[in-house]
């Protein structure tokens, strides 16, 4: 079984047996030795009372915006270590909301999150449990409000790093990993307390682009042009690959738009349509209202686009099922290394009925339930059909792939 770890962050400073920096202390007194930490919340593992926990970060399907990630942790609390109203605790006045909280496997972060609330479960068979809930920053943008003012005409990353670090918001420049980007955004005005998160995902949908809170607890934008991350691992029910339990597989009109129309902040309103698929299926419509795109001629190449690639109903591989317990230390942790936003290769064959389905995917959903016996992971995964050509990429260097705008 991979090596988890579940920590939260405490603030142990002010509790009196607290082994933290001491003025004039013989012990705890010295400049710069290891046992003189300063005062603040400093991550405890509390693993050894962890009955199970799950994790989820991404988005169902491609065209929906990524929502916050969640992270749920079970706690045995038989000793009443994790109640609050608790006088003996060693994290007495530390069992409240928004502390941080982060999972490990095989030394690689899972999920960092925040605390919104601690669940304390009483069974008459006289087990107890604290259940955590938490979630990632996306939450927090959720519930704020931008100050007013006029935006620079800039790019979508260099657009979000500016909303990020709005006085509404600011979130720390530490915590970014933003790609500048491929579109140029007007200079719009923004009003006096726009959601933040809203704001945010019409700037990742002018790209159009991936935004998410990644892994570490960062916030990452990846543009239209995002490279593929080397060799992608490959998974495979014919013994070429890592082995997998589940497969779901869709084919349907979840992302069939034919007409798409994109009208632009203060502009005009462009259209595309696939006549020959709106001829077969009938109209599907896929609207982008409000974007704040630099002009109209931009408007008309996302439209183009869009209808180009989810203008005919698709197969394409929908979620991977793997059960990691049992496989090699080095299989495991390419798996938990995973993040969204990076691809993987997936080989099927249907009832080991030939011809064998081999298709790349992206990964824009990870989801973890880990219990004393098992560690599943669930990959969601979206199709790389219409993924623009990037000269020299391992998956996206090939013929077939669209040029891009």
């Amino acid at each position: 079984m991979a090596t988890n770890k579940v920590e939260i962050g405490f603030d142990l400073s002010g509790l009196p047996d607290a082994e933290f920096a001491k003025l004039d202390d013989a012990f705890y007194g010295i400049l710069d030795a290891p046992q003189t930490i300063l005062g603040g919340a400093i991550y405890q593992d509390v693993t050894p009372y962890v009955v199970q926990y799950s994790t989820g970060r991404g988005k169902s399907r491609q065209l929906d915006r990524y929502q916050a990630g969640k992270l749920d942790v079970t706690l045995d609390n038989n000793s009443r270590i994790f109640d609050p109203l608790f006088g003996s605790s060693p994290y007495r006045g530390q069992i409240i909301p928004k502390r941080s909280v982060r999972v490990t496997s095989n030394d690689v972060i899972q999920v960092e999150a925040v605390i919104d609330d601690w669940d304390l479960s009483y069974e008459p068979s006289g087990n107890s449990y604290a259940i955590i809930k938490s979630s990632d920053a996306f939450a927090q943008f959720a519930n704020q409000l931008l100050s007013g003012g006029t935006a620079t005409a800039q790019y979508t990353g260099e657009r979000m790093q500016a909303i990020l670090q709005n006085s509404g918001v600011q979130w720390p420049l530490t915590r970014l990993d933003l790609e500048t980007g491929q579109q140029y955004l007007q200079a719009d005005v923004i009003d006096e307390g726009t959601n933040a998160l809203s704001y945010l995902n019409k700037i990742s949908e002018s790209e159009p682009g991936e935004l998410f809170v990644s892994k570490t607890g960062d916030v990452k934008f990846l543009d239209r042009w995002a490279e593929s991350a080397g060799t992608p691992i490959v998974f495979a029910d014919d013994g070429t690959g890592i082995p997998y339990q589940n497969l779901s597989v869709v084919y349907g009109a979840e992302l069939l738009y034919n007409q798409i129309v994109v009208s632009v902040e203060g502009g005009g309103t462009a259209t595309a349509n696939d006549s020959a698929s709106q001829e077969t299926y009938g109209i599907q419509n896929l609207t982008r209202s409000n974007l704040p795109l630099d002009n109209d001629t931009s408007a008309q190449n996302l439209a183009t686009y869009l209808v180009s690639q989810y203008g005919e109903p698709e197969y394409r591989f929908e979620a991977l099922e793997i059960e990691i317990i049992d496989l090699a230390d080095a299989t495991q942790s390419s798996i938990l290394d995973l993040e969204l936003g990076d691809f993987v290769q997936v080989k099927f064959t249907p009832n080991n009925v030939p011809p064998q389905i081999d298709r790349y995917a992206e990964v824009i959903r990870i989801a973890q339930r880990v219990t004393e016996t098992s560690h599943k992971v669930t990959l969601g995964l979206g199709s790389t059909d219409g993924e623009f050509w990037r000269l020299s990429d391992l998956v996206f260097g090939r013929l077939g792939n669209e040029l891009g705008y």
